[in-house]
């Protein structure tokens, strides 16, 4: 009758978490940006009336992965950080790069995904030729600057990740 009940909780390999979170997510937004939205507009779903509703679920979607992502990455970076797992270049940047991932994260959940979608409801009833309006474009042109900055810092992180885990 006097039993006790040892709760083991098993460590959390962080930096496997880490390398896992990137991988994902990086692989993830390069489906969406080089297959899905390539497909999509291939198609010509974004000529349909329904598109700018169905884009946005499905961005809105993805953008809360990342932040989850995001989550994972900066906890585990500045983990990592207090263990001195990263190299010692890796040690000076790393949180900082995983802050950079989790503000362009933050940038896409609640401004840019918004501002587009709503640009392009108000949009929706002056154009009907399913092109993308020129108002647009700047919007664009930032989501594409933020996607190449989040996949330099993210390899450069994965990579980081990698080495101190060889070392380790």
């Amino acid at each position: 009758m006097n039993r006790t009940a040892k709760l083991t909780i098993a460590m959390v390999d962080w930096p496997l978490l880490v390398m896992g979170s990137l991988a994902m997510w990086l692989t993830g937004s390069l489906v969406m940006d080089l297959l899905v939205v390539p497909s999509l507009s291939a198609a010509g779903m974004m000529a349909e009336p329904g598109f700018i509703s169905a884009g946005h679920l499905l961005f809105s979607v993805f953008n809360h992965l990342e932040l989850l992502f995001a989550g994972l990455v900066v906890s585990g970076c500045f983990l990592l950080h207090q263990q001195g797992f990263f190299s010692p270049q890796g040690q000076k940047f790393s949180r900082i790069l995983a802050i950079i991932l989790l503000a362009i994260a933050i940038v896409y959940t609640y401004i840019l995904t918004p501002a587009i979608t709503d640009l392009g409801f108000d949009m929706a009833s002056f154009t009907s030729t399913g092109e993308m309006p020129a108002a647009m474009m700047p919007l664009h042109w930032l989501y594409w600057g933020l996607e190449l900055v989040k996949l330099a810092v993210g390899l450069t992180l994965l990579r980081w990740s990698y080495q101190g885990a060889v070392r380790h």
